[in-house]
């Protein structure tokens, strides 16, 4: 018999209706004395479904039985972490091989950068403009500590996360620091934090005509489920990577703010996925989500379902899947986009003749910017070419001769002047296209 949550094995194999009463409460004490179940001491908010529009309507909050979040290693569970494992150790071969050199790599990353923050803000209902988020990620570097355009406070947290400069979780003011730094400019003035730190009123998860969650409803209840959520998050005695699903749910749940709960709380899971797998995986999960997102919703109701009783099971499979979906994603184009390098760049060495080997590695750096990016308003900027050729014993005004040579040869065009920044041409991109395409 296959494994099932409380709520479907509340049913007779047979058709014949619902088990009795004591069998379902026999089941789940059975379910938490295993020896491979985890039982944790978080207490989420659960309900029965049919009670939540009335509660929805009348603002007030439910009284629920207290169940512990608690979770089966299963042999599923355990071949979805060995997968989820190898392959981020296949995307960090092939990210640290010579095929994708450092260029590439950097690009891809603002890349899925880009892809992140789009994602995660559409699966709110937040429109961005991918050109305006491209032109900031391609000026961090040079706006240190200014975050005076949309979006560009959240952007830095991303880039922070995967940098390794993630903000430590240890007390209940780091979430609302977090909130703040990843969210500014971002929630509407009525929509600011009432309490202290967090919500301090009712609120539902849902449409304006049906609820299908109903989180704490004041910042004291709020506060407890934090408070047992942090020394959750600090326990190294829990699995990583399902230590980090769990938070995500219990985040969730919790929902402490009044908008921004779904940013924030994707936000830590893809900074705990980067510091603990690699940056890759972590940048990869909203736009894995958005690419799953009924399975996504889905989840997070069955999970909050009361006659479940907390159990997580079910949510980490599911949850592991869409992980495991956006690293396979990474490493086809990782590899596709290796591949068409690789043949741009025998191109590049059978038909540019004319051509230095200085000019040839110009035009080479170019090409990891342009096949690995989506974007070329976050492409590598000519300073950071001179940089890179400096470091090569190069001297600056020699490469601004030979940048100045490509361009006078049609090879490399100029589109953007402040700052300045140069792109493979566009005859020179089309037949490099055309290759590629022919070498697949």
């Amino acid at each position: 018999m296959s494994y099932l949550p409380l709520s479907k094995f509340k049913y007779n194999n047979d058709g014949s209706g619902r088990k009795p009463p004591q069998e379902i409460e026999a089941e789940y004490r059975a379910r938490l004395s295993w020896p491979s179940t985890v039982t944790t001491a978080l207490y989420p908010a659960l309900a029965e479904p049919g009670l939540l529009d009335d509660a929805a309507m009348q603002q007030r909050s439910l009284a629920t039985a207290k169940y512990p979040i608690f979770f089966v290693e299963t042999k599923e569970i355990n071949f979805q972490l060995s997968r989820v494992q190898r392959l981020s150790a296949q995307i960090m071969a092939l990210a640290s091989s010579q095929g994708v050199p450092n260029v590439a790599i950097d690009q891809y990353l603002k890349s899925l950068l880009q892809n992140e923050i789009i994602f995660t803000n559409d699966i709110e209902g937040v429109q961005t403009d991918p050109r305006e988020i491209g032109r900031i990620i391609g000026s961090l570097k040079k706006r240190p500590g200014k975050t005076e355009r949309r979006l560009e406070s959240t952007i830095r947290k991303y880039n922070d996360s995967i940098s390794g400069r993630m903000r430590q979780i240890t007390q209940l003011s780091d979430f609302r620091a977090i909130y703040d730094e990843l969210l500014k400019g971002e929630i509407a003035a009525d929509a600011l934090p009432d309490g202290d730190r967090f919500r301090n009123k009712f609120a539902f998860i849902g449409s304006s005509t049906h609820a299908v969650h109903i989180p704490p409803a004041t910042e004291d209840q709020i506060e407890v489920a934090l408070e047992q959520l942090l020394v959750f998050m600090n326990d190294d005695a829990y699995i990583s990577v399902e230590k980090a699903i769990i938070t995500h749910f219990m985040f969730e749940n919790t929902h402490p703010f009044a908008d921004g709960n779904g940013r924030m709380g994707r936000y830590l899971l893809s900074s705990y996925l980067s510091s603990k797998l690699d940056p890759f995986t972590g940048l990869s999960v909203s736009t894995a989500i958005h690419r799953n997102l009924p399975t996504y919703y889905k989840l997070f109701q069955e999970a909050d379902l009361l006659e479940n009783r907390g159990e997580l099971t079910f949510f980490i499979q599911g949850m592991l899947s869409i992980i495991e979906a956006g690293q396979r994603d990474v490493l086809d184009e990782l590899q596709a986009r290796r591949e068409r390098l690789q043949a741009a760049n025998v191109y590049l060495h059978s038909r540019g003749t004319a051509l230095n080997e200085e000019q040839r590695q110009i035009c080479y750096v170019l090409l990891q910017s342009q096949l690995f990016t989506e974007n070329i308003t976050y492409g590598i900027q000519d300073r950071q070419i001179l940089d890179i050729f400096k470091q090569r014993g190069i001297p600056k005004a020699r490469t601004k001769r030979n940048l100045a040579i490509l361009e006078q040869r049609g090879l490399i065009e100029t589109v953007s002047k402040n700052p300045l920044q140069h792109v493979i041409a566009e005859n020179a991109r089309t037949q490099l296209a055309q290759l590629a395409d022919t070498s697949e």
